[in-house]
């Protein structure tokens, strides 16, 4: 398979092209679209999806910025008795093309756990959408690490968020890998082909590929809490995480454990 990374742009657009006609074509007959053409059709958009997303990223570093509004009311955990508030950090990711007219919000709540590293684990996302009622996701996974259920907690949440037709949307973890990968670490990770500065394979790409197509055509932040500390959504999601690690160990143990 072609390397598409060294196409030209027009070239590049041209086979996409022919992709799509030839998926169509499959469509129209009811016939399976070949592994082949699946696999050149997913390359290629994905190859498109990062040079519109590098190039709207250029811009934007080319606009002066303006300070980020404040946020203080989704992101600070609440003050406890006996205790110094817990300053949170935000991080805003913006790409500006093709963003929906739509102007719904919605806040994402996230949290990974891990009963071991790697081992069981778990994840939950609770998603808040302006105008809507509130939805929670979770699942687990039996041999996983508490970075990727981090990334999936984040992924399923945002994932859910965009198919309502969210266009600014606030990400909201206790997790500094996912909070910097995302509005640090990708832009780097991306022009060197996926690998990290040390020419090392980066971990859990295919997470951070699923995020980075989420985010395209909307506002999204990043916003890093520290976990923990008494942030209602924060612990709530922690809880609900390692619940569903603990399912996800206790159907490992029994699937061991099971006799014919």
């Amino acid at each position: 398979m072609e390397d598409e990374s060294q196409a030209k742009p027009l070239e590049l657009l041209t086979r996409y092209r022919a992709l799509c006609e030839s998926a169509g074509a499959h469509r129209a007959t009811h016939t399976p679209l070949p592994r082949v053409i699946r696999e050149q059709l997913e390359k290629v958009e994905a190859e498109l999806q990062t040079r519109l997303w590098l190039s709207s990223a250029e811009v934007d570093r080319s606009v002066p910025s303006k300070p980020p509004a404040t946020r203080g009311a989704l992101v600070s955990a609440p003050k406890t008795v006996g205790a110094a508030p817990e300053a949170a950090s935000t991080a805003t990711l913006t790409v500006a093309a093709g963003r929906p007219s739509s102007s719904s919000t919605a806040t994402v709540y996230t949290d990974g756990a891990c009963l071991g590293n790697p081992g069981p684990g778990g994840y939950c996302a609770i998603v808040r959408i302006s105008g809507q009622s509130e939805r929670v996701v979770s699942g687990g996974k039996a041999r996983t690490t508490n970075n990727e259920m981090e990334l999936t907690a984040a992924a399923e949440g945002l994932k859910l968020a965009v198919s309502q037709a969210a266009s600014e949307i606030t990400v909201v973890s206790d997790s500094e890998y996912l909070v910097k990968g995302m509005t640090s670490w990708v832009r780097g990770w991306i022009r060197n082909g996926w690998k990290t500065s040390k020419g090392e394979p980066v971990k859990n790409r295919g997470l951070w590929e699923k995020l980075h197509r989420l985010s395209q055509g909307r506002s999204v932040s990043w916003s890093w809490v520290r976990g923990h500390v008494g942030h209602p959504e924060n612990e709530r999601c922690d809880t609900l995480a390692v619940a569903a690690a603990q399912e996800a160990a206790s159907n490992l143990s029994r699937k061991y454990l099971r006799t014919d």
